[in-house]
């Protein structure tokens, strides 16, 4: 029999299969009304009755970050910030490229004399009639700007050789509201530089401090060169670039006569010219000389042309003799040729495109030359015009010479004498000094010995530089008491490696017989090249404001100090108990000056806020909290601050603070002054965090420092100590560059031990029980495993996590493995964050805000139990502590406010919502394997909200404050920040009230609580931290199976149980769902039933609830309230080994479980009843009216058998 309900859209079908009419199936009908505990249920479409499948499996993000990047654009208010954040495309103005108009012939005869006909040239017209460009200017055009920008939020930010250089990020931008508009696009026009004018770098970005456009370059081919045009794509072009599939031709004759004139054309040319000698004619004006547009074949590769005078004959028909070859019709669309020049040019300027772009000496016996290209080059011609000199101008003989077209570079062999000798190549009239490679360095000058300065017992100091490539080095020594009043100065000695070396006595320079406190900068001297260097090796600094840089001195100064002497004695590691194994922290993140920069502690501390000796007064809060490590937001130096201003900035403002969270490094052995009690004491910082580290150690807490390796704040930093070195380098030896810094090449010798040398200081020194790298991605996996043992040697217990986002570069065409997501499958030394768990519970970049686990958007339930098992679906983990488990951290939105945002509540009016929702992710992130990670203020719903009167309600787009979130369902102060390291203490400061100050804030109050129970609970047992993947694997299960129950595949509610290694069983289940759900327990999981509750809806902790909130326990499971977390606990031995008939029952996960249930739960009050299930109408329960059906049949069937019997 067949019965449909319909319910809604949705049919349901009951179905008993057909019986024959018969005795025996009448009784297998009754038998199954009376025995069966169910009836098999199929869903249909009403409108076709076919079967539907479970919902799809949703696809998970494995995007990287936050990072990407945020972190890094977090560095700045500085020159050239480039975000991480998700771009926004460019679209085209409404006056496209114009398109030549070529008519085609459809006659087949003199098809190319009616082309030529017709012809109509682009409308370059507008350039003439726009304003004259003034002298020392350049003229930017743009095809496009930003899709979905208001052009009075808009931008220029222009660097490099400008005569003005942007400053005052992101406002300090030339506004491109002030651009001038013509049929191209926008113009405007920006002055250059007097010095030097090589390179031109912008970027367009928005008030709210995104580059939208990413870092942008283009070289200035020549003095001359005043106008550039930048296409859609952000390409850089010296003339009006044409639409695909045409190249204009441009003739330029000097005597300005263009009659009789005709381009004959051949290869990839749409319709080759068949007329000889008519081909098309010159016969349209330009800026250029006379020119003609040619349609080109699609996927043109190669064009041929001759410029014919048709007023002449024979051989003197053609303008010169030999064939016009042009190859890059990928990035040009017009070419340019001159007078009886036989060379084609691809720019106005008639820059040879066969041109010397740089050399490199590679080894003591090669050379390699860079071009433009070499197409069109045979050796012969190469040997007549390169040439080979060395310092003294003598020519060296080239033994052997190489072509490589594809790769546009010319190897050139023979005696090249490495050691202190520079050669310099020429080709035609371009020279250009060539650089030792990198790995020439490497070979020739890599050292291991002692550098930096060494301030001896006596106040002697003994100085050592590597820069191989300097001509002369000398120290420069400022008064201790003012620090821009220069003592003297000492020459440096070159010794072997490229190390310059000297000992400053008494002798050395008058007045000074101690060089304890004095300053001190290196002045280096290549060529009539003077610059001012910043020691890389220096331990402390001078009170620094980036604010004074200026273009003799861009750094901060190096100090003379002694750091053994600075500081606690007895300085050692932590100990910290039951920490055995990475697996075995949970890490606590803060900046130090927000964690007292809050000003209810006024006249509460008895230092200054935001230093390391503040923190100190407010430890204890962590220990009573439960962390392990706590680690440090970057300490070191960095280089957008002003450390001599300490004020607190009490304005609700994301944008123009003195404040930052110390992204953009300036130096990596020295700390920043910003949070010590007197900056212009060079010592003390030191001794202030060696005695914050020595009371966290002292309450049983290690410490973590963050670190910055992968990019400087400048890129001057360390390109001025030893040019084409130290970063990551392009194919031509620039410096690959990132967030206006260098990307430091950690696979260059003495930038790996830049690296290694500083993780190694700082834990010798500092006793630092940990690390974490910023975009560690960025680095090779080498040098990260190099720089783990190194710290291990010296503290056994040392833990290494980082950002592990695929974003390693490195050395333009060189491949290494990177230290990222990646590695972890063949390390064990370092783990990495998972974005694939946080973007799962809540959501990240760069769809933060959009519905996740925690906030109502149903996840795949095996997808969501593998990150929680350290297991993630975006990279391979071969261990629990290769995974972060996080959910929150500095950058992004916090977790409240992104709950708020993707529930889109008002906070006021859904807080408490909002807090139960924390509770569910914090007791997933803290219940999960691997190492849990949580950001300061997590603990208790820490919100960036922008309480500015001006930002009371909604504004317009360009005027939407930096880095700010609009939350649509708040109407007052609708706007929350989502990467505050510009944002004022209002905005930054941890609130200690909401933390602990039950009374006033009773919600966030019990969060706090809540979580730090969670806390005691992971550390209680090694169920949630397992050492092995094979510990994991065995004893961590999934309880809430798909079609178990009302459990679908994609769901909003999850179980697992885990099992300690002393046979103590935990359960954990999240409903994420906002109404209450009903989880029925397999057999195998029926233990669970007499199980104590640790964790409900309103606590957390080791202890047994007496009166659990939140949940309720029934005869097959156990019913939880919406938005509620349990964690229940089984001690060992009190679990009976499941039967083999249970065990398999327990295996068919799909079926509904028996109706047999084990005892109701000790924990139910008298005046509790167990829940039943709430069923869904399949007959899942045996009914009265079933029952009674069943016994009429049964009657029926014995009567009709007796009646048959008698018959």
């Amino acid at each position: 029999m067949i019965k449909r309900v319909t319910q809604g859209s949705k049919q349901y079908k009951y179905a008993i299969k057909k019986l024959s009419i018969g005795v025996v199936s009448v009784a297998t009908g009754a038998s199954i009304l009376l025995y069966s505990p169910q009836v098999m249920a199929q869903e249909s479409s009403p409108e076709t009755g076919v079967t539907q499948t479970q919902v799809e499996h949703e696809k998970q993000a494995t995007e990287q970050a936050d990072s990407v990047v945020n972190e890094a654009v977090n560095a700045s208010a500085g020159l050239t910030p480039e975000s991480s954040e998700k771009r926004t495309e460019a679209v085209g103005d409404s006056s496209q490229a114009t398109e030549p108009q070529l008519s085609t012939n459809q006659a087949d005869a003199s098809q190319a004399d009616k082309i030529s006909e017709s012809a109509k040239p682009l409308a370059t017209d507008a350039a003439a009639k726009a304003p004259a460009i003034a002298d020392n200017h350049l003229r930017l055009h743009l095809k496009a700007l930003p899709k979905d920008q208001s052009l009075d939020s808009l931008g220029l930010w222009v660097w490099d050789d400008v005569d003005q250089p942007s400053k005052d990020w992101p406002n300090g931008a030339i506004p491109l509201a002030t651009a001038k508009k013509d049929d191209y696009g926008y113009y405007l026009d920006v002055k250059l530089a007097e010095k030097q004018r090589k390179q031109i770098s912008y970027l367009i970005n928005n008030k709210a401090g995104e580059n939208l456009s990413k870092d942008q370059h283009f070289q200035l081919l020549t003095p001359k060169m005043n106008e550039v045009w930048i296409d859609e794509n952000y390409h850089a072009h010296a003339y009006r670039p044409l639409k695909k599939g045409y190249l204009r031709i441009n003739y330029h004759n000097q005597s300005g006569h263009y009659d009789n004139l005709a381009v004959w054309t051949f290869k990839d040319v749409k319709t080759p010219t068949t007329d000889w000698p008519n081909g098309l004619d010159l016969s349209h004006k330009g800026p250029y000389g006379a020119y003609v547009d040619v349609p080109l074949k699609e996927g043109a590769k190669e064009i041929g042309f001759l410029i014919l005078d048709k007023s002449k004959s024979g051989d003197a028909i053609k303008v010169q003799p030999k064939d016009y070859l042009f190859k890059d019709l990928d990035n040009h669309t017009q070419i340019f040729v001159k007078d009886t020049d036989p060379k084609v040019y691809n720019n106005p300027y008639y820059i040879d495109q066969v041109s010397l772009k740089g050399a490199e000496q590679t080894t003591p016996n090669e050379i390699k030359a860079i071009f433009t290209t070499l197409d069109g080059l045979d050796e012969d011609t190469v040997k007549q015009n390169i040439k080979i000199t060395d310092k003294a101008g003598k020519a060296v003989a080239i033994d052997e010479l190489t072509l490589d077209k594809d790769k546009s570079v010319m190897t050139l062999k023979g005696d090249f004498k490495a050691q202190g000798a520079v050669y310099t190549v020429t080709f035609g009239e371009v020279s250009q000094v060539a650089r030792q490679s990198w790995q020439l360095k490497d070979k020739l000058y890599a050292y291991d010995g002692e550098l930096g300065a060494t301030l001896a017992k006596d106040g002697s100091v003994d100085l050592a530089l590597w820069s191989p490539s300097a001509d002369s080095v000398k120290v420069v020594v400022y008064d201790k008491q003012d620090q821009t009043k220069v003592v003297g100065q000492a020459d440096l000695t070159k010794s072997d490696k490229g190390v310059w070396r000297t000992h400053l006595t008494s002798d050395s320079i008058k007045g000074i017989s101690d060089y304890t406190g004095y300053y001190y900068l290196y002045e280096i001297t290549r060529g009539q090249e003077k610059v001012m260097v910043l020691d890389p090796y220096a331990k402390s600094l001078a009170a620094w404001n980036n604010a004074t840089a200026t273009d003799q001195i861009k750094t901060a100064k190096a100090a003379f100090v002694n750091p053994s002497l600075a500081g606690p004695k007895d300085l050692d590691f932590a100990k910290i108990n039951n920490f055995k194994k990475r697996e075995d922290a949970i890490i606590y993140e803060a900046h130090v000056r927000d964690f007292t920069s809050d000003p209810s502690l006024d006249g509460k501390l008895r230092n200054e806020f935001g230093t390391f000796a503040a923190f100190i007064e407010k430890l204890d809060y962590l220990k009573e909290l439960g962390v392990t490590h706590v680690q440090l937001l970057p300490v070191l130096s960095y280089f957008y601050v002003n450390e001599l201003d300490k004020s607190r900035s009490t304005a609700y403002t994301s944008s123009d603070n003195n404040y930052n969270w110390g992204y953009d490094p300036q130096h990596y052995f020295a700390l920043s002054g910003m949070y010590s009690a007197n900056p212009n004491d060079p010592a003390l910082r030191i001794a202030e965090l060696k005695q914050l580290v020595n009371e966290i150690h002292k309450r049983g807490m290690g410490v973590i420092f963050d670190v910055v390796y992968n990019h400087t704040a400048r890129t001057y930093l360390f390109e001025d100590l030893e040019p084409n070195y130290y970063h990551f380098m392009n194919a031509d030896g620039t410096a690959r560059e990132s967030f206006g810094g260098g990307r430091l090449g950690t696979t260059h010798a003495m930038s790996r031990r830049i690296l290694v040398d500083s993780i190694t200081y700082l834990t010798r020194e500092f006793k630092v029980d940990g690390f974490r790298f910023d975009m560690m991605g960025d680095h090779d996996a080498a040098a990260i495993e190099q720089a783990f043992k190194a710290a291990k040697a010296i503290n056994p217990n040392t833990i290494m996590i980082g950002e592990g986002w695929r974003t390693y570069q490195g050395d333009e065409g060189k491949k290494e493995t990177a230290a990222d997501q990646d590695w972890m499958k063949a390390t064990n030394t370092v783990g990495v964050f998972s974005d694939d768990i946080r973007n799962t519970l809540k959501s990240g970049f760069p769809n933060e805000g959009t519905a996740a686990f925690i906030t109502g958007g149903a996840k795949n339930l095996e997808g969501l139990f593998k990150t929680i098992k350290a297991q993630p679906g975006n990279f391979e983990a071969d261990a629990p502590g290769d995974v972060v488990q996080y959910i929150a951290a500095h950058d992004n939105l916090t977790l409240h406010d992104v709950i708020a945002k993707s529930i889109n509540k008002d906070p006021k009016v859904a807080e408490e919502e909002i807090h139960k929702r924390i509770r569910l992710g914090n007791t997933l992130i803290l219940t999960a394997q691997g190492t849990a990670f949580i950001h300061s203020g997590q603990e208790y719903g820490r919100t960036k909200h922008l309480l500015n009167p001006d930002y009371k309600t909604k504004v317009a787009d360009d005027k939407v404050p930096n880095k700010a979130t609009l939350i649509d369902a708040v109407a007052e102060y609708p706007y929350f920040i989502h990467d505050s390291y510009n944002s004022s203490d209002a905005v930054n400061h941890f609130d200690w009230a909401k933390a602990t100050d039950g009374q006033v804030n009773p919600i966030s109050y019990q969060t706090q609580a809540y979580t730090k129970g969670l806390i005691a609970l992971r550390r209680s047992s090694d169920a949630f931290r397992k050492a092995s993947m094979a510990d994991v694997n065995r004893d961590v299960t999934l309880i809430t199976q798909a079609g178990q129950g009302d459990i679908q595949k994609d769901d909003l509610i999850i179980g697992y149980q885990t099992i300690a290694s002393n046979g103590d069983r935990y359960a954990v289940f999240v409903n994420a769902d906002s109404k209450a759900r009903t989880v029925v327990l397999p057999d195998r999981y029926r233990h669970l039933l007499g199980a104590q509750v640790l964790v409900d809806a309103e606590q957390a902790g080791v202890t047994a609830i007496a009166k659990p909130k939140g949940v309720q326990f029934t005869k097959e499971g156990l019913t939880i309230d919406g938005l509620t977390a349990i964690v229940l606990k089984v001690a060992a031995g009190a679990v009976e080994a499941p039967s083999q008939t249970q065990q398999a029952r327990s295996e068919q996960s799909v079926r509904p479980v028996s109706t047999t249930v084990s005892k109701a739960s000790p924990l139910m009050t008298p005046d509790q009843k167990p829940q039943q299930a709430s069923l869904p109408q399949t007959g899942e329960m045996t009914s009265k009216g079933l029952l009674a059906t069943g016994m009429t049949m049964l009657i029926a069937v014995f009567g009709l058998f007796t009646k048959r019997q008698k018959d």
